[in-house]
């Protein structure tokens, strides 16, 4: 259960309910050892899952099938065995094709940033310059 207020990583509020953000698996199998699944989200950010040996379950959203492949792929390769070197291929090529008519994260509009509040209502003092 989650505290007041916290929601899942994998929702999007519409209106006043939580909706789960449907993705789609693209991939899932074993890597070395280490159980992995992607999947690719409607806006066409790539999701990768796993857990390694020793700990406890890991997330990586990533952009890019490049991003995926620094972040997720290389860690879970060094692991693989020899007969393993093509898999990071077939995830790459897999997500491709899942991302075939869906938007390009990268193009995606940035959220506007929020101002942080000074407690007190205090300003930001600056230094005066001569």
């Amino acid at each position: 259960m989650l505290a007041p207020g916290v929601r899942p990583a994998s929702a999007r509020i519409t209106g006043s309910d939580l909706e789960p953000v449907p993705s789609r698996s693209v991939w899932e199998g074993r890597i070395g050892g280490s159980p992995l699944r992607v999947s690719v989200h409607p806006s066409g950010r790539i999701e990768a899952v796993w857990r390694g040996k020793a700990g406890p379950e890991r997330r990586a959203v990533v952009n890019t099938i490049e991003e995926l492949e620094r972040s997720v792929l290389f860690q879970l390769m060094i692991s693989a065995g020899p007969d393993e070197q093509g898999v990071a291929g077939d995830i790459a090529q897999a997500v491709a094709q899942a991302r075939i008519g869906l938007p390009d994260p990268k193009d995606a509009p940035r959220p506007p940033r929020k101002k942080k509040k000074r407690p007190g209502g205090a300003q930001r003092r600056r230094p005066h310059r001569r």
